[in-house]
């Protein structure tokens, strides 16, 4: 198995940290070939508009589109993958069945880490929010898998995670196992 980390902006190295400590093959996507030869893809935090303007520019806007594979996205990358978004409105990638508000819970100076948990067996994590966006509508296929203070910030749709808070900025690898466990069993054909 060979995840790509989507490597246009943001700081996607630590998702390259990560993805070796635990064992796994990884390579930095920022051309069509080089998407073509992943099996799954993480979509980093940062600058959602700056990271689709590149991904146009760099031919893999339309490619992800069509991308079969298990696919992971945080902060940004959850706003890129959600069917609508708001504060402001915005072409996205339309992979998740859910509306996402921008920066919904203030700017830079108002990031903050805190304990949320899991779902369904209710295992505490932290979260790190950082200019996050916030759930705002889940529609039909979308199950909720992590919670904050009673809101939805973690869903999964078919072999698609997305998040509202950074994993990687944790020391609790469960949603990068999650991620693992879809990626082997795509390419077993399972899922």
């Amino acid at each position: 198995m060979l995840a790509g980390i989507l490597s246009l902006q943001g700081d996607y190295s630590v998702y390259g940290h990560i993805l070796k400590s635990l064992g796994s093959g990884y390579l930095y996507v920022k051309t069509p070939d080089e998407l073509r030869q992943v099996d799954s893809v993480i979509i980093p935090g940062g600058e959602s508009t700056t990271m689709k303007k590149l991904a146009k520019e760099n031919g893999l806007w339309n490619l992800l589109k069509q991308f079969d594979g298990p696919i992971l996205g945080t902060c940004a990358g959850i706003i890129l993958l959600a069917l609508k978004s708001q504060n402001p409105i915005e072409e996205n990638l339309g992979r998740l069945n859910i509306t996402v508000m921008r920066n919904a819970y203030g700017s830079q100076i108002n990031s903050f880490s805190d304990t949320g948990r899991l779902l369904p067996d209710g295992e505490k994590v932290e979260m790190v929010f950082i200019r996050a966006p916030r759930i705002v509508d889940i529609g039909t296929e979308v199950e909720v898998i992590a919670e904050y203070k009673g809101e939805p910030v973690g869903v999964r749709q078919h072999n698609i995670l997305g998040f509202t808070f950074h994993p990687e900025l944790s020391d609790n690898l469960s949603l990068f196992k999650l991620f693992f466990k879809l990626s082997s069993t795509k390419k077993a054909g399972v899922v």
